[in-house]
């Protein structure tokens, strides 16, 4: 078994509505994203999906992108809403839609073949420079979120480390650590993916690969060029 991941999919039923502002790898970004997905990933792998993934506003719209994304190959898919999930509101109702193998990540941890996953959205963080004071109450309820989603991945007795799926990175868009990288170090995490950024520069300051042991990779579709990223391959060693 493997795991993979990707994020900001930013899926969309308007042709109108697209990232191609952002450079030219968006052109018919969808069709390249599912194409390359269908490559890599195997029956019996685990796709994790960190948010952004559709444009729509309503779920039963997000609905058609969603069951896109589950018709991959794979055993089963986790994902996290990002900023850009308006349709991501109700988490009954949420749960209730999702076809079987799909599951949302919102604060809460699940086991899988062995594996242990965690996710929350995440948020700009108070010593972010992007960030104001209107962003600090949802900063404080994704931090309670990730600490929730932390401790029920302890008592589901993660063997081999949990896996951590944000849509915010745990830095700064400048590449500093954020009260985030500051808790998640409290627990036995392993691997730790993110999304959300788009700018090169970004990309340059954002750290990857191993982070004080634990194996981080950003994972926007942009940046891994619309192909989702190994981030872990069975007996247990992360990529």
């Amino acid at each position: 078994m493997r795991i993979f991941a990707i994020s900001d999919t930013h899926f969309s039923l308007d042709p109108t509505r697209n990232m191609e502002g952002f450079g030219p790898i968006w052109k018919n970004h969808q069709e390249k994203i599912l194409s390359n997905a269908k490559k890599v990933i195997a029956p019996g792998d685990i796709l994790l999906i960190g948010g952004d993934i559709s444009w729509e506003h309503k779920l039963d719209q997000a609905l058609v992108h969603l069951r896109q994304l589950n018709d991959l190959p794979g055993f089963n898919k986790l994902f996290v809403k990002g900023n850009h999930d308006h349709w991501c509101k109700n988490l009954t109702k949420l749960k209730n839609s999702l076809p079987q193998g799909l599951q949302a990540l919102m604060g809460n941890a699940v086991k899988l073949r062995g594996q242990v996953f965690a996710g929350t959205r995440g948020w700009l963080a108070p010593n972010d420079p992007c960030a104001d004071d209107l962003d600090q109450k949802t900063f404080e309820k994704e931090m309670a979120l990730l600490r929730q989603a932390l401790d029920q991945a302890i008592e589901l007795k993660p063997a081999e480390g949990i896996h951590l799926l944000l849509h915010f990175p745990p830095f700064t868009t400048q590449g500093e650590t954020t009260p985030f990288w500051d808790l998640l170090q409290s627990y036995p995490v392993a691997t730790c993916t993110y999304g959300h950024f788009h700018m090169a520069a970004e990309w340059e300051a954002i750290p990857t690969g191993k982070v004080d042991g634990i194996a981080c990779q950003l994972t926007a579709a942009d940046y891994l060029n619309m192909t989702p990223y190994c981030i872990w391959d069975a007996p247990g060693t992360p990529k």
